[in-house]
């Protein structure tokens, strides 16, 4: 068996292509996330009053929040090509699956955080002539945002650590490369504390990313 550095450079180019599929994974489906979970967090607020289309987001919440990711994923990869008809690759099922997932929890905080603030926020961008939409590009989510930021950054940090649930389905990220160099090479340690390490850098980043984004917004 070779020692932990020579077995570590030896899988390194392997890990850091598991790593590039994480990392692609996490960016496509933050961005389902942010994108879909701020729609649905604004069109299911208290001050717009959509009572039917707010029903419906609030169900589809409950049934994504009441659900396990790994059967989400499981669906996605097999239930949904046969509803559809068409068939889909790992990584796009996965994307999906982790897509819909975060778009669920981010609606909730979004929702939240817009309902959290004063109706004075409203009635005086009322008085001032802006209309429902306006109030809300202009007022309502600079201020929603910055409060909710905290929120969103464990969702999205969270996210990129659901990425090692696609291993179920074949997709080739970290966790799946890393637990395939285990198999070969009966090392586990060496290999799983190195993706464990690139995974906590990519937490890390996201998170002094975040900080640095609220600062900004604060000063």
């Amino acid at each position: 068996m070779l020692d932990d550095s020579s077995l570590l450079i030896k899988s390194l180019p392997l890990l850091l292509k598991g790593l590039l599929t994480t990392i692609q994974l996490s960016l496509v489906s933050i961005s389902i996330g942010l994108c879909g979970g701020i729609l649905l967090g604004i069109l299911n607020c208290r001050k717009l009053n959509l009572p039917l289309l707010s029903y419906g987001i609030s169900s589809f919440v409950w049934v994504i929040r009441g659900t396990p990711l790994f059967v989400q994923v499981l669906i996605a990869y097999y239930a949904l090509p046969e509803l559809v008809g068409v068939s889909l690759s790992p990584f796009l099922a996965g994307v999906i699956a982790l897509g819909l997932n975060s778009t669920a929890y981010v609606s909730e905080i979004v929702r939240g955080g817009i309902n959290a603030l004063p109706d004075g926020q409203w009635e005086a961008a009322y008085v001032l002539g802006l209309t429902r939409w306006q109030t809300l590009k202009g007022i309502i989510l600079p201020q929603m945002i910055r409060v909710t930021l905290p929120s969103l950054t464990n969702e999205l940090t969270a996210l990129v650590k659901e990425t090692s649930i696609l291993m179920v389905i074949g997709v080739a990220e970290l966790t799946k490369i890393s637990k395939d160099i285990v198999a070969r090479e009966l090392d586990p340690m060496t290999i799983y504390l190195a993706a464990a390490a690139f995974y906590l850098i990519l937490t890390s980043l996201l998170s002094v990313l975040a900080k640095m984004t609220q600062k900004r917004w604060s000063a």
